[in-house]
């Protein structure tokens, strides 16, 4: 025998009371199962929710009811609007229609310009229970395609055409 193998074969016969014990023992008693928790994540303390008045169409003014709830000891809400393309859309500023110790609503009227005006951007801020707190949504603006009945089609509806406006001394 050489002496590698006789190295080797000590090894073995040294490490065989180190291998038995780690070998998996029975179980004595049934554990529970692990628990499973999946973590939330934490929203703040204002909910924003919105509600189109019909479909968008082009060049027929659009009321979008926002509603907003809060959570909490609120102050004084503010909301602010913003359109994603200026160029393709009317917008007015933001009426408060109700205002309540945590719900609030406002109205803002919109005249998309094309079928694709983008999106409406809605940013509420206000302190609730003594810390500012804020919260957006965008709401997308995307108008139909006009179909045969539609009243837009054969001009029996209110239409905005907007013009280019240049500016004079």
């Amino acid at each position: 025998m050489t002496m590698r193998a006789a190295f080797v074969i000590a090894v073995c016969v040294g490490a065989w009371p180190a291998l038995s014990s780690a070998a998996p023992r029975e179980a004595v008693e049934a554990r529970a199962p692990a628990r499973v928790e999946f973590p939330v994540k934490p929203t703040g303390p204002i909910a924003v929710e919105h509600h189109l008045g019909s479909v968008p169409a082009v060049g027929v003014p659009l009321t979008i009811t926002i509603s907003v709830h809060v959570s909490g000891q609120a102050g004084a809400l503010s909301l602010e609007t913003t359109a994603s393309r200026p160029d393709a859309v009317l917008l007015t500023t933001p009426t408060l229609v109700a205002g309540g110790d945590s719900e609030y609503t406002w109205t803002v009227t919109i005249v998309p310009l094309t079928a694709d005006a983008g999106y409406l951007n809605v940013a509420v801020a206000g302190d609730v229970d003594g810390l500012p707190q804020a919260r957006s949504v965008s709401i997308a603006v995307r108008t139909a395609p006009p179909t045969a009945n539609d009243p837009a089609a054969h001009g029996n509806s209110e239409t905005l055409i907007a013009l280019p406006v240049r500016e004079t001394p």
